[in-house]
């Protein structure tokens, strides 16, 4: 693939990707392929600079609007179209991986008070201020939360409600 990469289609592939909300099709080795493009360009010791500059400059700013989308397919769950480049599929599932480790668990979470928390209604995923995410969970559900500020916004909020042990 990297015959077929040229200036002209790294910039045509960032004005498709800027135009939808969708994330486009690209070849799996669609960035290592840019790269060796560039790199071949950087030989050219007679190549112009600034088409090495707004080459990279494209690729940079192509992989970071795909990111924002690729962003918005993991919040909602979505799997990824294909073909997809390599390095994306790497970033989502890091991404995945990561949103996995930092949901709190009910069941073994404490409150640094050692209360207990009844949710009063039926609550999908939410998103605390320690960062962390924490449900779905149902109304009359006890659970016990690490972080006391995390604890103070669900009561603040009328999203639970203390329980005297």
């Amino acid at each position: 693939m990297t015959e077929n990469i040229t200036y002209d289609y790294l910039w045509e592939a960032y004005q498709k990707e800027k135009q939808t909300n969708q994330l486009l099709l690209v070849p799996k080795n669609f960035y290592s392929d840019a790269m060796k493009y560039i790199a071949k360009l950087k030989q050219n010791e007679r190549q112009n600079q600034h088409i090495i500059e707004n080459s990279t400059m494209l690729v940079d700013q192509f992989f970071e609007k795909r990111k924002q989308k690729i962003l918005m397919y993991a919040a909602y769950g979505k799997q990824l179209p294909q073909p997809i480049s390599n390095d994306e599929t790497e970033f989502y599932n890091g991404i995945l991986q990561l949103m996995k480790s930092r949901k709190l668990d009910f069941s073994k979470a404490f409150t640094s008070s050692g209360g207990m928390l009844k949710a009063l209604k039926e609550i999908p995923e939410i998103m605390l201020p320690s960062g962390r995410s924490i449900g779905p969970f149902k109304k009359d559900q006890m659970v016990e939360v690490q972080d006391s500020q995390d604890s103070e916004y669900l009561k603040e909020n009328s999203i639970c409600e203390s329980v005297t042990e």
